[in-house]
């Protein structure tokens, strides 16, 4: 780093059109700031898509191109998914033998962007959000060998707020402490994700409780968000204003994937914003916080069941524009109530100081572990599994009796979990200046020259 510039290679893709997702890598990169002048560059599955939405600065690592798969690693048969899998799997091992044998040569034998990144970087982030530390995310299996090439390579690899990785079968835990054995630095956003981890390696010092970068997100100023509700036909006065954003898997999982039981919810959600416009004269606002081109994860899909089955039409609104984060930041922020299935939508409405009513099912811990303890709003989450429209649409005029409050309590709440975000990039920070990654710089500089 004679430059003095820290060079970071994000070795998973963040779906951009998935904007929680878009949230989180935009609050890492502000993670980053703290480390002084900083390159980043981060694998990408769909560069043509993703260019358009992350920064312009950012070095989009195309892993289709570069492994020679082509689109085969998101489409096509399964067989062809997993074939193109193990081919991946293939060429990073053959490149750590390679380098074992011939350091920075390597780059003359394989001399795809994929292998210059990876010898560049000073540092390596894996497991960002829940990506699994065995499973990887979309490359299956990529946490073992990225880490066993970083390795040969002496590169510092990072675990960056991670949440949610449980594992229960005993050859997925002995795959999971090999990776973290190797591993530098393990960042975990939520307490109930810090025990599990630490109950997995009892005795590792390098696990750190620290929070979600995606509460760090900017937005836009107020001019901006007046001409976005103009465009979308979203009054500004009159009524309360409640936004929903309601993604399909959700539904499905509370459903147990019961295609009658998945429409039954949509109704009886549609009954509940029917009450909420006559009672309150409110008007609802579908929000999409994910516009990814797959039926399940595109959420003006289901905001249009809903529409269809509400019968006050005249008082919703459903928006299918795309918009970036800082965008829907704000305009969560003008908001009287979101009502959200989405974790990253609800915090991005609270940090905004918005009463939010997240809602969730069993098998997804997130909301308790990021909106209850980080935001201290255990109250407002609601399992739809149980649903009952009578008894939420009561436990909605309860927290609409307490926004005041609510709101006055979120700053103090949401700043400390700011900083419990920042502290991701502190601890970067500390590795960076620390005694250790300065001997493995030395030592892989001297193998490579």
């Amino acid at each position: 780093m004679n430059d003095n510039t820290v060079r970071i290679l994000i070795a998973e893709g963040v779906p951009s059109l998935n904007k929680g997702e878009l949230a989180i890598f935009k609050g890492m990169l502000k993670t980053f700031e703290t480390l002084g002048k900083v390159e980043v560059s981060i694998f990408s599955y769909y560069p043509s898509i993703d260019k358009e939405r992350y920064p312009g600065n950012i070095g989009i690592v195309d892993v289709g191109s570069d492994l020679f798969l082509g689109n085969s690693l998101t489409e096509g048969s399964w067989l062809v998914r997993v074939r193109a899998k193990l081919f991946a799997a293939l060429q990073h091992f053959v490149f750590a033998f390679l380098y074992k044998i011939l350091g920075k040569n390597a780059l003359k034998v394989m001399s795809r962007a994929i292998w210059r990144e990876y010898c560049e970087s000073d540092l390596i982030i894996v497991c960002h959000d829940e990506v699994s530390f065995v499973g990887g995310f979309i490359l299956n299996f990529s946490p073992i060998y990225i880490t066993l090439l970083a390795k040969t390579l002496r590169k510092s690899i990072v675990i960056y707020a991670n949440g949610g990785t449980e594992f229960k079968r005993k050859a997925w835990k002995i795959l999971a402490k090999h990776v973290l054995s190797y591993v530098t630095l393990i960042t975990v956003r939520d307490e109930e994700s810090f025990l599990n981890l630490k109950r997995l390696i009892p005795n590792n010092p390098r696990v750190y409780l620290t929070g979600d970068p995606a509460i760090l997100l900017s937005f836009i100023d107020c001019a901006r968000v007046k001409k976005m509700m103009l465009k979308e036909n979203i009054p500004s006065n009159g009524g309360l204003l409640i936004g929903a954003i309601i993604n399909r898997n959700t539904l499905l999982n509370c459903s147990y994937k019961d295609d009658e039981r998945y429409e039954e919810l949509v109704t009886e959600i549609a009954g509940l914003f029917d009450r909420l416009i006559e009672r309150y004269q409110a008007t609802i606002a579908f929000i999409p916080h994910s516009v990814e081109p797959f039926e399940n994860n595109d959420d003006r899909i289901v905001s249009k069941e809903i529409f269809n089955a509400i019968r006050n039409k005249h008082k919703v609104r459903v928006i299918t524009n795309e918009y970036s984060p800082e965008e829907l930041k704000g305009l969560l922020g003008q908001l009287d109530l979101l009502i959200s299935s989405r974790i990253h939508a609800s915090i991005s409405a609270l940090s905004m100081n918005v009463p939010t009513y997240t809602l969730t099912h069993s098998s997804d811990r997130r909301a308790y572990g990021l909106i209850g303890k980080m935001l201290k709003q255990e109250k407002w989450i609601y399992n739809l599994e149980n649903l009952n429209v009578d008894v939420f649409f009561e436990l909605i005029t309860e927290l609409l009796s307490e926004s005041d409050k609510i709101r006055e309590d979120l700053p103090y709440i949401v700043n400390s979990a700011k900083q419990k975000a920042l502290l991701n990039g502190g601890l970067l920070k500390a590795l960076l200046d620390s005694e250790l990654f300065a001997r493995e710089n030395i030592r892989r500089k001297h193998r490579q020259g």
